[in-house]
């Protein structure tokens, strides 16, 4: 079986693993407010680069596929 994980990562530092995205974006509102599960959706799939702006400047969502 297949299953998926995903790295946390901000301006190239480690931060934590998940095993959801939706896992994901509640710890790091818990941390920084805000609704966050469609910008890390967004990066995760390479349709957003977020701003300076943005909450979400610096961060990355990184799939590991493991069988």
């Amino acid at each position: 079986m297949e299953t998926k994980k995903y790295s946390l990562y901000k301006t190239k530092i480690h931060l934590y693993d998940f095993d959801t995205v939706k896992d994901c974006s509640t710890w790091l509102e818990n941390i920084i407010g805000g609704s966050l599960y469609q910008g890390l959706s967004k990066i995760r799939d390479g349709k957003w680069i977020p701003k300076e702006n943005s909450q979400l400047f610096g961060y990355e969502i990184k799939t590991n596929k493991s069988e």
